[in-house]
């Protein structure tokens, strides 16, 4: 277990998304629809420490994270005890940012793909940046979106 907290993992449940910034901004142009899309999603994990629940709530009860090539998914219990394991022992998302590749949105499911980058501060202070690719699928419900499921590849 150990050998997977040494993993950039905390990325992969954060997969939370933010809107791009920048010339990126710029050259993108979101429907209001795809925006309540990046929107659900768009904090990240900057301050889950402090409000780790409410985080957590983005995601769906049946979600799942899978890492492209590992033959196994990781269901969300699993991965949220890891994530708050991780914060917990005094890791520290202190910035993220995405760029929204593609949206696909139909009805009440949304596919999200995107790049994004996380700083991490180590308890000693070392700061860790992570890069990597994702595509999540959203679901709405009562107007809500929350992710389902989120397959992920590190860049780095």
């Amino acid at each position: 277990m150990n050998n997977l907290l040494n993993r950039p993992l905390i990325v992969g449940v954060l997969v939370g998304l933010i809107i791009p910034t920048g010339a990126a901004a710029a050259d993108l142009k979101w429907t209001a629809e795809e925006q309540a899309v990046i929107n659900a999603v768009k904090d990240g994990p900057v301050g889950i420490e402090t409000d780790f629940d409410t985080w957590a709530q983005g995601y769906a009860e049946d979600w799942s994270y899978w890492r492209v090539g590992d033959p196994e998914i990781r269901a969300r219990d699993e991965h949220m005890a890891l994530v708050r394991d991780f914060i917990d022992k005094g890791n520290r998302p202190t910035a993220f940012a995405l760029e929204p590749v593609d949206i696909l949105i139909r009805g009440d499911i949304a596919l999200l793909r995107l790049i994004a980058e996380e700083t991490l501060l180590s308890p000693s202070g070392e700061e860790r940046v992570v890069r990597y690719a994702s595509a999540s699928v959203l679901t709405r419900e009562d107007g809500v979106w929350q992710v389902l499921a989120t397959n992920i590849v590190y860049l780095d």
